[in-house]
């Protein structure tokens, strides 16, 4: 699952996620960044499940299909 960081908030935030992901979920998470956004994506459900439910307020989650037209 992809989530995009909400626009003004930058990586002390995702240090704060990270920490909390490693405390509380797999910790199986990365970060990227692409043309001015932020993106943190988990591997795992159960870390997907955690930032829906502990991180909603900061960060969307992004649906990854991609369409051929």
């Amino acid at each position: 699952m992809k989530f995009l960081l909400h626009q003004g908030l930058g990586y002390s935030t995702v240090h704060q996620i990270g920490d909390y992901l490693r405390s509380h979920g797999t910790g199986h998470h990365w970060i990227e960044r692409y043309r001015g956004s932020i993106f943190v994506i988990v591997s795992d459900q159960a870390d997907a499940m955690i930032l829906r439910q502990e991180f909603s307020g900061l960060l969307d989650a992004v649906n990854e299909k991609e369409t051929d037209g």
